[in-house]
């Protein structure tokens, strides 16, 4: 690593205080958070004989204008979670089914005082500080084992390396950071208790204790926190309490870096799964707006009218312990941004519009002029109105990154909580705390200098917030090799730094993360937010207030289109709904007719008339539709004109409603696809109709619905298909119930009727082709590895030939091929049942489509997606080093070298005569991690790894499992015989 050389060019600096409460607490897991403390909350309210909110009368909408006031009551205001563990031991346990996955259990107290007192103190830890610790033995974790740990002050253990951030100790920075176990994630101050922390390190078990160790407080002391973990060789944690009072805090384990899906437990109460991914619980002992309570009290006197709730609140609570705001997700649908499809508005409320709750915190840490610096944020040169638009932008931002070429894991574009840009990435000084970074040239020392901070949605944001094409972002950079933990600080100017430059285009983006989808050309550009105070029960907020409000909600409107470049736009007014089916996107077919309803919550007392307007004469619509009074809904047709997109307009004739808009694609041939949802490739075994019938949809490359589109189905010979002809609901879907030829082979055919070039064949018999799974070859594990030997089950894939091939293997073998994303793949064997083949090294990690062609043109299709590794061992092919008898018959001991043969180990590099994996796997026997003495491909082969090892001293005699695991991911067990 270059030499790191920092120059302060002026008074500013990154964000490297000890406590920061600047921050945006904005993480991955906060709506998962934010949920389960609300039913935390509920849950005591209800031991309380509270009564739930769907019990209480809804409130009287208490509106001031556009701001609407919600009151603390019934549970708007909680303690949402107080700590409860205190007296006991919670123990984790590694599951002996399942490699890599725990179970949890809760005892009597269990604090080992004498333990604690034999320590070793870590001397002159200080507030925010961490200290590596050797452990005696190979401690195993999630399927890793490590030699040492990072003692981390604030009440948790990392592996990897240490974390002294001075962030929110959240559930979204515990799943996002290093691998972690986590007794009290809190924000403690050891420098209060000289040697408050104490590592007592035993051959048997390492024992770390946190005794009196106090919360941090700016001034005093704050309160005292007794606890420890215990690490034993077999991987079993124990987490004994002896005395908490937090006022928030996570406890729990974590793999680390994002790895699964987090569950959010209630230890005490909740029974224990298998958990293979993090398992914590979230306390807080502080009040808190409950979130989830203030959406579902807003729609009890509001509609569902709006694609963000953004809260506020007069009663100077925080929105997290250190962080200024935060957002939640709670819907998204699109794809190629690192945002996973979700629906959780039900939950809040909100039957179909709600996509994001933004929860800001304090009106009064916020200046009254919305242009004014907020002194939390005065670092990064953020205002009232810069703030609200980074937590908008969350709903897309900052989730992608490119890959890395020497760890598949990693994201080097993101920073702080893999929620926020990278500070080494060039963002154009995004409001998603990045900054632009000046390039003085590869002769500067240092090379690099931020210049500016929060000025907008950079080009890349736009691109990944579908309000740009990908054409339009020009080239930007990340500094590699910059110091460590540099890309975690928060925005500053003037700043700079050493580093290497890596140049990054969109396309690598694109490449790492799919498509943008829905694209620009159709993609939401119009977000209704309403803006919500909380105010105490019974009390008015004060005219300041309400007018610092009303001034931010005023000026953000074009605040919003400024940072969208005029590409999209904010309406901040509480208006009732006027829903469009067609909303936020949908198509119709050149030439064709489609149809659309409006649908009202609240139905008029009067007609309803409402205007339409499509400026781009794509799209044919009616001058005005007419719900009548009483009434809720009113449809009508619309005609593709010509091939574009138009912006529909409905502007209804009582400002009271919203007005509503929808971007329409109109769609040519070219653009047109049907797809089958289901009942594709039924396998015929009698008479009659199918069991499945045969959904189809109309869509495009965007995944738009076509309503109202007309598909006709024809059969082949001996056939017959109800209804021979349907149109599209408003998802684009029609189902057809089909009966079959009495042929081996049948086929039904679809096309548009107004499109007939767009066509799709469902197929259908006793010998239709059919893939059924894609597995690792070795483990028969669900998966697809990059450089792994895999397998296909199904039926009828060989047209009932059998083949095998030996090295160098074909791509036809029997007739049949494997292609992957069209590229022909390698054979080993093929049959009706099964098909092995070999992916390469270079196969690139994502969704992908893998399909089997047989001679007589039978197909079947399976979509698959590829990871850089996915280890599996063959079943007996543990061998004792330099022969062919295996361990599972003729037993070993210790100190004997073994060869273990597997699959899915990743990328390899040339190391001389042979082919080292780039990640070295971590591999188990008997439970115990082994050291590794070669790791890589057997000569001469590919997709084929051998690893070797020696077996370790103190096992049992008898069977034993051999497992291991490569970045995390675990493998199968087999089975040796150990004497």
């Amino acid at each position: 690593m270059r030499a790191f050389v920092a120059v302060f060019i002026s008074l500013a600096a990154p964000a490297f205080a000890r406590q920061d409460f600047g921050v945006c607490g904005t993480t991955r897991e906060s709506a998962k958070e934010a949920v389960f403390l609300h039913r935390q909350a509920v849950r005591a309210r209800a031991a309380r004989g509270l009564k739930p909110l769907a019990a209480s009368a809804p409130a009287a909408n208490r509106d001031i204008g556009d701001i609407a006031l919600i009151e603390d009551a019934d549970g708007v205001v909680a303690r949402q979670n107080p700590f409860s563990l205190d007296n006991q031991t919670l123990a984790f346990i590694p599951t002996a089914e399942k490699a890599g996955s725990y179970r949890y259990s809760i005892a009597d107290q269990g604090y080992d005082a004498d333990a604690a007192g034999a320590g070793s103190p870590l001397v002159a830890l200080d507030d925010d500080d961490t200290r590596p610790v050797s452990l005696p033995f190979g401690f195993p974790f999630f399927g890793a084992s490590y030699n040492q740990i990072f003692v981390n002050s604030d009440g948790n253990l990392t592996f990897g390396f240490g974390d002294k951030a001075s962030t929110d100790r959240s559930l979204g920075r515990m799943t996002a950071g290093p691998p972690r176990i986590a007794p009290l994630f809190d924000d403690l101050d050891p420098s209060k208790t000289a040697g408050g922390v104490r590592v007592l390190a035993a051959a048997s078990r390492v024992v770390v204790t946190w005794a009196g160790v106090p919360e941090y407080t700016p001034a005093g002391l704050g309160a005292s926190q007794t606890f420890q973990v215990r690490l034993y060789p077999d991987g079993r944690i124990e987490f004994s309490y002896s005395g908490i009072n937090t006022s928030s805090a996570v406890v729990g384990l974590a793999p680390g870096n994002l790895k699964g899906s987090a569950s959010l437990v209630s230890f005490r109460n909740d029974a224990s799964s298998d958990y293979s991914a993090a398992v914590a619980e979230r306390f807080g002992n502080t009040l808190a707006i409950d979130v989830v309570t203030v959406a579902q009290k807003f729609y009890q006197s509001h509609e569902d009218a709006y694609d963000y709730l953004v809260i506020y609140n007069n009663m100077q609570i925080e929105a997290l312990a250190s962080a200024v705001a935060y957002e939640n997700t709670i819907r998204s649908t699109g794809l190629g941004y690192g945002v996973d499809p979700q629906d959780a508005g039900l939950q809040y409320g909100s039957p179909s519009r709600l996509r994001a709750l933004l929860n800001m915190g304090r009106l009064d840490q916020y200046p009254k002029d919305p242009n004014q610096t907020v002194p939390r944020r005065a670092a990064a040169g953020d205002t009232p109105l810069s703030v609200l638009a980074h937590e908008t932008g969350h709903l897309f931002l900052a989730f992608a990154s490119v890959h890395d070429p020497n760890d598949p894991s990693a994201q080097p574009l993101l920073g702080a909580q893999l929620a926020h840009w990278s500070f080494v990435f060039n963002s154009e000084a995004s409001l998603l705390e990045g900054e632009r970074i000046l390039d003085q040239g590869p002769n500067a020392s240092p090379r690099f200098l931020t210049t500016d901070t929060v000025q907008g949605y950079a080009p890349l944001d736009q691109y990944l917030m579908g309000f740009r094409a990908a054409a339009e972002v020009p080239p930007t950079f990340l500094v590699t090799n910059a110091p460590a933990g540099l890309a975690q600080q928060h925005p500053a100017r003037n700043y700079a730094f050493d580093g290497s430059r890596r140049d990054i285009a969109v396309d690598e983006v694109i490449q790492a993360m799919g498509p943008r989808t829905p694209d620009f050309t159709v993609a939401q550009r119009r977000f209704r937010f309403a803006l919500i105070l909380v105010v105490a029960q019974g009390s008015q907020p004060s005219p300041d207030d309400v007018a610092q409000l009303e001034a931010l909600r005023q000026q953000f409107p074009a605040f919003y289109t400024q940072a969208t470049s005029n590409r999209a736009q904010a309406d901040p007014t509480l208006r009732r709904s006027l829903k469009l089916s067609l909303f936020p996107s949908a198509g119709v077919v050149e030439g064709g007719v489609g149809m659309a309803t409006l649908t009202v919550q609240t139905p008029p007392a009067a007609d309803l008339s409402v205007q339409f307007q499509a400026p781009n004469g794509n799209a044919g619509l009616p001058n005005s539709v007419r719900i009548p009074a009483g009434a809720t809904t009113a449809s009508f047709s619309l005609t593709g004109l010509k091939s574009g997109v138009e912006e529909v307009t409905a502007v209804p004739g009582d400002p009271a409603y919203e007005t509503a808009f929808a971007r329409v694609q109109v769609a040519g041939p070219a653009l047109l696809k049907l797809e089958a949802l289901s009942g594709d490739r039924q396998v015929v075994t009698a008479s009659g109709p199918l069991p499945d019938p045969v959904v189809v949809r109309i869509t495009d490359a965007n995944g738009l619905p076509y309503p109202g589109a007309r598909l006709k189905a024809t059969p082949s010979a001996g056939g017959s298909v109800s209804p021979p002809s349907a149109v599209t609901d408003a998802l684009g879907q029609a189902p057809f119930y089909w009966t079959p030829g009495p042929g081996a082979a049948n086929q039904l055919q679809f096309s548009v009727e107004s499109a007939p070039g767009v066509t799709l064949t469902v197929r259908a018999g006793s010998a239709v082709a059919v893939a059924t799974a894609v597995e690792n070859g070795a483990s028969f594990q669900n998966g697809i590895a990059a450089g792994a030997l895999e397998t296909i089950k199904g039926v009828n894939l060989a047209s009932r030939r059998t083949a095998s091939a030996a090295w160098p293997w074909p791509d036809t073998l029997g007739g049949v091929r494997v292609l992957l994303n069209g590229a022909a793949l390698p054979l080993l064997y093929v049959s009706d049942t099964q098909i092995n083949f070999y992916v390469p090294q270079g196969a690139a990690p994502g969704d992908a489509t893998l399909n089997v062609i047989t001679d007589s043109g039978a197909q079947a299709m399976v979509r698959v997606t590829i990871t850089p590794a996915q280890p599996g061992i063959f079943a007996g092919a543990v061998l004792h080093a330099g022969t062919t008898q295996s361990a599972v018959t003729a037993p070993v001991q210790a100190g004997d070298t073994i060869e273990i043969y597997c699959t899915g180990l990743g990328l390899t590099r040339d190391s001389g005569r042979q082919q080292s994996t780039v990640f070295t796997p971590t591999v188990f026997v008997g439970g115990v991690p082994t050291a590794i003495l070669y790791s890589g491909l057997v000569p001469g082969y590919l997709g084929l790894y051998q690893v070797n090892v020696r077996v370790p001293s103190g096992l049992a005699p008898g069977l034993q499992p051999v497992s291991m695991a490569v970045n995390l991911t675990p493998s199968n067990e087999v089975k040796i015989a150990v004497q």
